[in-house]
């Protein structure tokens, strides 16, 4: 059985700026380079020994990857691929994320889910992506990756992860926002499909 562990990207510096980062990119910030390793020390205390690793093909995918591997006490290198990028947020690319909220606050209302309101932003604007479109890339590099060995890391972002686990059945309905920074989600690759058991969870990794 393969399990695969996606990773949220440590905080970079737009998420630190609270600005939209989709296919914009930054480096990881101080406290993004101190949690990848905090979350890389994790995986060695609970005995994780990954077997391969991919990212998504930003700066800080790459370099919470990086440095969460060290960490771990791997000597691997991810794989960067673009289809675990994030979804892209069109024209309102880095923009502040008040103005994201303010822009969604115009078309969608208030107690719509997450996900609802990230197809409007795609509806309304042709250079944004939709959720559907970042699951079929995710979902179609999931089935890749699970090929890779018994233990996989994934370093993607929040979005991409919210997408890939409505693929996958996951009830997101309650969620008005995506993951932290760092947390830690696990799909399980099983005889009969798929196994989700972490939803981006924050607290320390477990064996």
């Amino acid at each position: 059985m393969t399990r695969i562990w996606v990773v949220r990207h440590g905080q970079s510096m737009l998420n630190a700026a609270e600005r939209m980062q989709g296919w914009s990119d930054a480096p990881l910030t101080e406290l993004g380079r101190i949690q990848a390793t905090e979350r890389g020390h994790d995986f060695a205390e609970a005995g994780i020994r990954f077997d391969a690793a991919f990212s998504g093909d930003g700066i800080r995918h790459r370099e919470t990857a990086t440095r969460l591997l060290a960490a771990a006490g791997s000597d691997l290198q991810a794989q960067s691929d673009p289809r675990w990028r994030e979804l892209c947020f069109g024209k309102l690319e880095a923009a502040r994320a008040t103005t994201f909220f303010e822009f969604m606050a115009d078309h969608v209302a208030a107690d719509n889910p997450f996900m609802e309101t990230l197809d409007t932003l795609a509806e309304v604007d042709p250079l944004a992506e939709s959720p559907a479109d970042v699951a079929r890339r995710a979902t179609e590099a999931l089935h890749e990756v699970a090929e890779a060995g018994s233990e996989v890391l994934v370093v993607t972002s929040g979005i991409t992860i919210l997408t890939l686990l409505d693929a996958l059945g996951v009830d997101l309905a309650h969620l008005t926002s995506g993951p932290e920074n760092l947390s830690v989600s696990t799909v399980h690759r099983v005889d009969d499909g798929w196994r989700v058991d972490r939803i981006a969870a924050t607290d320390p990794v477990a064996g």
